[in-house]
């Protein structure tokens, strides 16, 4: 029994020698199939999805084709990546300026939430800002610093960087979003870090994916930055 199996081992090595061998062979002369041109020909490989024997030139038509398609696909993908940054890029220069034009602490928010929700297209927006003296309390966005649920968001904002796809409980969302909570099916959560006020922004889609776990958090942050650079202005 052991012999038999030291001789099939044996044997697997050689035809692994002799296989190593014929690829070093050819990596080494790589114009052996133009000086051979019949060999090439002849070769016969199966097809990967059929089965069925192809030759070699066939063969390599096929991987040539699939990385065409591969690569042409990606392409698609980077223009419209390219194109979409675009067009965000440009609503963020509108909301900066739209920031900039304020003429006060009511028309930053004011003008916030509104181009929150016609440019970037998002159901619903809440800001909770912790109240301070130079703050209003006319405005829903001023809260009192403990409040329950502003320090539940914060305490899920662990770092700077903002919080998409959060799961919340009903209490929650029903704070956030009142009667339209039970169509949103997805959230991001950012903070918002000012040198008078600090709190968070909330943002809610009914669309499942627009905010992903997985997805890039650049543009919220600049939102979120230009916002409250405008809220300063207003609460020094």
């Amino acid at each position: 029994m052991t012999k038999n199996t030291s001789s099939e081992e044996n044997e697997e090595q050689r035809e692994l020698s002799w296989e190593q061998t014929v690829v070093k062979y050819l990596n080494e002369n790589p114009d052996f199939f133009e000086r051979y041109p019949g060999v090439l020909e002849d070769l016969q490989l199966s097809h990967p999805e059929s089965g069925e024997a192809i030759s070699l030139i066939e063969r390599q038509v096929k991987v040539l084709r699939d990385k065409k398609v591969g690569a042409d696909r990606q392409l698609r993908e980077l223009v419209s990546i390219a194109r979409e940054n675009d067009v965000l890029s440009n609503r963020l220069h509108h909301f900066a300026l739209s920031m900039i034009d304020a003429g006060s602490i009511e028309d930053a928010l004011d003008t916030a939430h509104d181009l929150l929700r016609s440019k970037f297209r998002i159901d619903e927006t809440v800001i909770l800002l912790a109240r301070t003296a130079g703050s209003t309390d006319e405005r829903p966005e001023f809260v009192s610093a403990d409040n329950q649920y502003l320090e539940a968001l914060l305490k899920r904002l662990k770092g700077k960087k903002p919080l998409c796809g959060a799961k919340m409980d009903a209490p929650l969302m029903n704070y956030l979003f009142s009667a339209n909570a039970g169509n949103i099916r997805s959230t991001a959560i950012v903070r918002l870090q000012g040198n008078a006020v600090s709190g968070v922004l909330c943002l809610g889609s009914q669309l499942p994916q627009r905010f992903d776990p997985d997805m890039g958090t650049v543009f919220l942050t600049k939102l979120a930055e230009l916002l409250m650079r405008s809220l300063d202005r207003f609460l020094k």
